[in-house]
């Protein structure tokens, strides 16, 4: 499903493309695609979860920028998809999942409202030079794009969840 949606996103908008949609494309049954989704923010939050993870690990602080870099070049080769996901209705489920794991991460517990307001803040921090980043309002080469992304790590005031 996850390469069904890839596919489509880079045929349409996200807000454009139905679990149908996914569905036909992946050439599964219904059945079979709720067994494993609630919907296809699930399918995208399962294919940008190496991503997720990058993002997580770099706002720990203690993250290698050559364990960052390469997912940051990544998604400047892939721009014309991800710019337009960081743009749809896709961008708060993204950061819900991006601070729950966060706080996880951290070794705090995530849970509904309970995910602590640093990750929150990292998370959204991080999507939003992305996605001025991605779209060409933001300059910078992907060096300091990754060291940007880790110092996002500062926005716990020296509380971040590592």
């Amino acid at each position: 499903m996850v390469d069904a949606l890839a596919a489509l996103l880079a045929e349409r908008r996200y807000e454009a493309i139905r679990v149908a949609d996914i569905i036909a494309r992946a050439g599964v049954g219904k059945s079979t695609f709720y067994e494993h989704f609630r919907g296809k923010d699930d399918v995208l939050l399962a294919a940008m979860q190496p991503i997720l993870l990058a993002l997580t690990t770099a706002a720990s602080g203690r993250a290698a920028h050559s364990y960052i870099r390469p997912m940051v070049a990544h998604l400047w080769e892939r721009r014309s998809i991800v710019r337009p996901i960081l743009e749809s209705t896709a961008a708060l489920p993204l950061e819900r999942r991006l601070a729950e794991a966060m706080a996880t991460h951290g070794g705090r517990p995530a849970g509904g409202d309970q995910t602590p307001i640093q990750c929150v803040g990292m998370a959204a921090a991080q999507l939003a030079m992305l996605r001025h980043w991605l779209s060409g309002r933001a300059v910078a080469t992907t060096e300091e794009m990754t060291g940007r992304l880790i110092a996002c790590s500062r926005i716990g005031d020296g509380d971040h969840p590592s």
